[in-house]
């Protein structure tokens, strides 16, 4: 086994960001992966019972958890206990994400700005907070895949919907709690912070899409697409900062508690018109976004940051040091495809195609949702199957260039959904 080594738990988009880029000369194991990761020349899929063994029989220098749930089931905690170095914050700080409640709860102790919130139980406790649907937000309690977020346009849709989380039908979120918060208005960034526990560094900011139509209509789902980094124009130097220091409230917050967070934070924030811009916590994740890691991994990978080494340090001692001097001058998008009938239902086992056409420089496919049928073709697996992510000098740029590749004689499949707006917030074009 080379020195420079690497377990990722995972089979998204975003675990395909993390293998592109950690490095060629980086051994790389994908479990379960996808398509995409398993063509990978220092890549190899494979299926993991149990990663604390795994990573010790084939003497893996780090492991990194990608999507929430085996964080929130522990396997940090576990692969900790047997001396393994990870990236991904406890069982116990996850709970930042896993919980809304307890989100709101940590928030209101430590002086972090958030929506008012309140959590019910039933609709009787809804009922006694608002008469006007309109006017809030309805959160299920628990991990729904990126779906437990709904605006109500009515007191019926929020009735209803509140009786579906009770219910269960949101993965089972909600069931024992809904919050309930109020509705702001503004833009949205996401922020993501490297932290050892101690120390921390802000990634370049990005903004995701989470409804599944152009003009952000539709439901939300997981993310419709991204890019990075997001200008001053949206995010001034006044607003960074503050940002920064709920970064830094949460940081010590954890630390105060007796949990250090180590690992990737993701803060959610909206510059709340209602608060004359100041940013204001939407949510909390214990890891990367996704499709946001699509972009920021890769604008980093770019400027020449050693990924690998820096994801690593989370588990140690942080190395801000390979951050010092990013002269950023790239930008990133990428844009999700989605099976037919997302988010409700998934479609699977659609051909795609155009994957072999002849990309501009710099263009490139993340696998997410994707498999290999008994012929061999990659096919739809459901839910957001795929992304075409760009780089380029200007934003304008990378979505021309990212666009220029979908349709009939581009990447395609039946029944796919996708965006035609993503980046319009920082597109001149």
């Amino acid at each position: 086994m080379s020195e420079r080594s690497a377990l990722i738990i995972g089979n998204g988009g975003r675990e395909h960001a993390f293998a592109k880029t950690l490095g060629d000369n980086v051994t790389i194991y994908v479990a379960p992966g996808n398509a995409g990761t398993g063509l990978m020349s220092n890549v190899t899929n494979v299926v993991v019972d149990d990663p604390a063994t795994f990573v010790t029989e084939h003497s893996i220098d780090v492991t990194i958890i990608g999507p929430e749930a085996p964080l929130v089931a522990g396997v940090s905690d576990n692969l900790r206990s047997a001396d393994v170095t990870v990236v991904g914050p406890s069982q116990f700080a996850a709970q930042l994400e896993s919980s809304k409640s307890f989100a709101c709860n940590f928030m209101d102790k430590h002086g972090i700005a958030y929506p008012k919130s309140t959590t019910v139980h039933n609709l009787d406790q809804y009922n006694a907070i608002t008469d006007d649907a309109t006017t809030i937000v309805i959160k299920a309690d628990g991990l729904a895949g990126g779906k437990g977020v709904v605006l109500p346009e009515s007191n019926a849709v929020a009735t209803a919907t509140l009786e579906a989380m009770f219910d269960g039908a949101y993965d089972g979120a909600g069931k024992n709690g809904v919050v309930i918060q109020e509705r702001l208005s503004g833009p949205e960034v996401s922020a993501f912070a490297l932290t050892d526990g101690t120390d921390f560094v802000l990634l370049p900011f990005a903004q995701d899409h989470k409804r599944l139509k152009d003009g952000d209509k539709g439901p939300n789902t997981g993310g419709m697409g991204a890019y990075a980094p997001v200008p001053e124009s949206i995010v001034s130097p006044a607003q960074y900062e503050k940002i920064k220091d709920i970064a830094k409230k949460t940081v010590d917050g954890m630390k105060a508690d007796g949990h250090p967070y180590q690992g990737i934070l993701y803060i959610g924030v909206m510059l709340a018109q209602e608060r004359g811009g100041d940013p204001v916590v939407i949510e909390y994740n214990a890891r990367f976004g996704d499709p946001e890691a699509e972009v920021v991994l890769t604008i980093l990978a770019e400027a020449g940051v050693d990924v690998y080494e820096l994801l690593k340090s989370t588990d140690s001692k942080l190395n801000g040091e390979l951050l010092e001097g990013l002269n950023l001058t790239q930008s990133a998008l990428t844009i999700c495809f989605a099976s037919a009938g997302y988010p409700e239902s998934s479609h699977k086992g659609d051909e795609i195609l155009g994957l072999d056409t002849e990309f501009p420089d710099g263009v490139f496919v993340h696998h997410a949702a994707t498999t290999l049928n008994n012929d061999g073709d990659v096919v739809t697996n459901g839910g957001r199957v795929l992304y075409v992510t760009s780089v380029a000098d200007t934003i304008d740029e990378a979505a021309t260039n990212a666009y220029s590749v979908i349709g009939d004689n581009g990447v395609h499949f039946e029944g796919m959904q996708y965006r035609t707006d993503i980046g319009k917030q920082a597109r001149t074009t």
